[in-house]
């Protein structure tokens, strides 16, 4: 992998890299140790599972690479990381490859799960700014509330496939097909200008509340079965770094009554560190939506 943590939980991602790691450890313990072989070695946590890792070739040149990277180690790391078992069987980074279903949900819930669980909860407002700048959708609150309680009702956070890292896009992938008739696009994006030039039916108003965006309406006496879902949610590791995938589909007809035709894709690259370090950021109150962490704090009890 190519970034790391200094601890475990909702912590700023830095990639690896020698004047980095030695700036925030200080090269100072924990994250500096001798190993059994009496050999100074470097720890730090996984991005994506929260297990301890090895830094490897941040001092040593390495054969295959010139850039050095964090390999899993597989014991408790005082003062740096619990190993846990499960979070590492489903880490895109870990040997093993699982292959899971949109509906699989993991047996334990470990604190990992718990993690994952407390940041919806604390960042719930942030999870939908990001995941309305992905889809060029407005999510507004009531679209908000009714998507968390969907979230709540199927455990998403055991989904094997989540983390912390990648909490606003499984939001919107474990949650189904939507209509898109009535929501808010963002004016002049990929996705307006389409649907725009394909269909004639369609006409935008301009929404009271939100400037930048326009409400999807058709003409009288028109009708248009336009759904939108996120949907092939892949990963792979490619050169030691995460390449995590999803795709906005929006479909015309229904799969039960005519052929399903889709109008409009678009891929979204997950950009691993983007949204701790977004909430690292944001820690300051008064750039929050309070209305939404209200909805958060009102819904998900303690598990």
């Amino acid at each position: 992998m190519r970034y790391y943590k200094l601890n475990q939980g909702i912590q700023e991602i830095f990639e690896i890299e020698k004047n980095s790691f030695e700036l925030n450890t200080k090269m100072k313990e924990p994250y500096y140790q001798k190993n059994k072989n009496d050999e100074m070695v470097q720890y730090a946590v996984c991005p994506a599972c929260d297990n301890p890792i090895e830094i490897i070739g941040l001092y040593k040149k390495l054969k295959n690479t010139n850039k050095p990277y964090g390999k899993h180690y597989p014991k408790t790391i005082n003062r740096v990381a619990i190993y846990n078992q499960q979070a590492y069987e489903f880490c895109p980074y870990s040997s093993q490859k699982i292959q899971i279903s949109k509906d699989c949900r993991k047996e334990l819930l470990t604190d990992f799960e718990r993690n994952i669980y407390t940041l919806m909860k604390e960042n719930f407002d942030i999870v939908v700014y990001i995941l309305s700048k992905v889809l060029d959708i407005k999510i507004t609150r009531v679209l908000a509330e009714e998507m968390l309680k969907t979230y709540i009702s199927s455990k998403s956070w055991q989904y094997p496939w989540a983390t912390l890292n990648n909490l606003p896009y499984m939001f919107g992938y474990l949650y189904p097909a939507q209509s898109l008739y009535g929501k808010l696009i963002l004016k002049d994006s990929n996705l307006y200008n389409t649907l725009k030039k394909k269909f004639k039916e369609i006409i935008f108003k301009q929404s009271k509340y939100y400037k930048n965006y326009e409400i999807l309406e058709v003409k009288e006496g028109s009708f248009l079965d336009l759904e939108y879902s996120l949907i092939l949610h892949n990963r792979k590791i490619q050169d030691n770094k995460l390449i995590e995938t999803l795709k906005l589909s929006v479909s015309l007809g229904h799969p039960l009554k005519e052929n399903l035709k889709e109008v409009y894709s678009k891929e979204i690259i997950i950009d691993e560190p983007y949204f701790l370090n977004l909430v690292k950021k944001q820690e300051n109150e008064k750039y929050r939506n309070k209305n939404l962490l209200e909805i958060a704090n009102k819904l998900m009890l303690p598990i």
